[in-house]
Order: structure tokens, then C-alpha cells, then sequence
């Protein structure tokens, strides 16, 4: 016989014995079905998520409000035409209206909203 076999059947011995025991005392198997299985308990949402994901849309709400008051401040009307207004003028009329933007921010957030600004002027 193959030794990995008798140390099998020597280790098995005793788990035999003590199952015949238990039978002896009047102990008996039940076997569960799968729907008597106790269920995975419910795991707990993490609010987190949730708060960057209306984190992250009230920023695109801001920032699309913020697009149409630059839209809205782009351009000036003169007797002689529509002049467009440069980046800094832009946000120097946003902080007297109480928005207080950079001047890459107004160049970034007209660059995403298509809103064209004048060239010129001293940059940063």
C-alpha cells in the first residue's frame, strides 16, 4: 500500500471514531437546503459616493452658470459696434458683479463653452 495512503486512513481514523460516537448518542445529520441558508447580511451604502456625485454636479452648475455670465459680459455695445471684452476685463467686470474668478478660470471656462474673448492686453 502507498504511504500516502495509510497516513490518509490513520488521520481518518479518528474523525470515524468520533462520528460513530456521536451517532451512538443519538446525534443526527440535517441537511440544509440551499434556501435554508442564512443570507448575506445587507452591507452599508457609503454616503461618500453620493456626495461627490452631487458634488460634482452642483460644480457644473456653477460653472455653466459662470459660462453664461461671461457670455453675458463678453462683449460691449458702442456706437461704433460689438467690441469683444479680453480675459482680464472679463474678470474684472465678474468681480464687481461679486464672482471672484482668475483670470485662467475665465479663459478656461470660455475655452469649454465656446465663449470668444479678445486677444490683448497684459496677461497675468
Amino acid at each position: 500500500m502507498d504511504t500516502l495512503i495509510q497516513l490518509g486512513q490513520d488521520r481518518q481514523a479518528p474523525l470515524e471514531a468520533a462520528k460513530a460516537a456521536f451517532f451512538a448518542s443519538g446525534g443526527q445529520i440535517r441537511h440544509c437546503g440551499l434556501s435554508e441558508t442564512q443570507y448575506r447580511p445587507i452591507s452599508v451604502w457609503s454616503t461618500a459616493i453620493t456626495k461627490r456625485k452631487f458634488a460634482r454636479r452642483e460644480f457644473e452648475q456653477k460653472e455653466s452658470q459662470l459660462a453664461d455670465l461671461i457670455r453675458q459680459n463678453a462683449t460691449v455695445e458702442t456706437e461704433f459696434g460689438v467690441i469683444r471684452r479680453t480675459p482680464i476685463e472679463v474678470r474684472n467686470k465678474l468681480r464687481t458683479l461679486g464672482e471672484k474668478l482668475t483670470t485662467p478660470q475665465v479663459e478656461q471656462i470660455a475655452a469649454k463653452f465656446r465663449i470668444e474673448l479678445a486677444e490683448g492686453g497684459k496677461l497675468r
